[in-house]
């Protein structure tokens, strides 16, 4: 199967990655509402790769009610036919009920799978069975298979566990994007890098005001108890894998979304 490379950027200026291995651009932020573009970001990158002759997807994180009102803006931007990447059904609701010009794809949030890199400490004692279970993800799920159909959501986003994917099961007709080589575990609001800078506010956690510090800062994170490394953008933890198991090669994956930064 014939493979489309995507690259993956939450800034503008990353579009200096841009080279003709990539035939289409995804733009947005998956984990923070606080870093969506403004309508003037969004409009000049959409212009600019559009005007490269490459198609367009926007991304957007799970949100708050005001996140919402910001996402419900941005998408008033986009021509018809753009792909919009949602993590939240309420932007979901949205495109359905107010943007039906637009192409829904499932983000890999809601694409629902074991992340935590532990797994690999006893995966291989594990029965069959088991690993298999471990490697399954939502999409293999007829009922919620048939739920995305019915509503024209016909692409959805995968990461890229340590122990592998098991595609058994999930529809032919369901395209699917593989997220390469930052995979992440979990995220919150609570965003631990928040004030990381200011010594005063040492040992606050909570939900402040927002000074970017997650685009001037990244924790790498150790533990004895994890079989790689962990890092810390932001609000979210990610890990690295960029290892493409011959059974996903011989998948229906026919695409694959690559960040050459943290997407964060």
């Amino acid at each position: 199967m014939e493979r489309e490379n995507a690259l993956f950027i939450t800034q503008k200026e990353n579009l200096g990655y841009l080279n003709p291995d990539f035939k289409r651009v995804h733009f947005g932020v998956e984990f923070c509402e606080r870093l969506l573009p403004t309508k003037a970001e969004l409009a000049e990158t959409h212009a600019e790769v559009t005007g490269r002759g490459l198609p367009f997807t926007f991304v957007t994180p799970y949100v708050t009610e005001d996140g919402l009102s910001r996402v419900l803006k941005l998408l008033g931007l986009l021509p018809e036919c753009t792909e919009v990447v949602f993590n939240d059904w309420g932007v979901f609701r949205l495109l359905r009920e107010q943007f039906p010009h637009l192409v829904p794809v499932l983000g890999r949030m809601l694409t629902k799978i074991k992340r935590g890199p532990r797994i690999m400490n006893f995966i291989d004692k594990l029965p069959k069975d088991a690993l298999d279970h471990l490697r399954s993800t939502n999409l293999g799920v007829p009922r919620y298979t048939k739920f995305l159909f019915a509503n024209n959501i016909c692409r959805a986003e995968l990461d890229n566990p340590l122990q592998g994917l098991n595609l058994d099961g999930v529809p032919a007709q369901l395209k699917l994007s593989l997220h390469i080589p930052f995979a992440y575990v979990s995220t919150t609001r609570f965003c631990l890098t928040a004030n990381c800078d200011k010594p005063e506010k040492k040992g606050f956690i909570g939900v402040f005001p927002c000074g970017r510090e997650c685009r001037r800062y990244t924790f790498f994170l150790d533990n004895a108890a994890m079989t790689t490394l962990l890092i810390r953008k932001g609000n979210t933890i990610f890990f690295r894998n960029a290892a493409v198991t011959d059974e996903m090669r011989g998948s229906h994956i026919d695409r694959v979304i690559i960040a050459p930064e943290i997407p964060n």
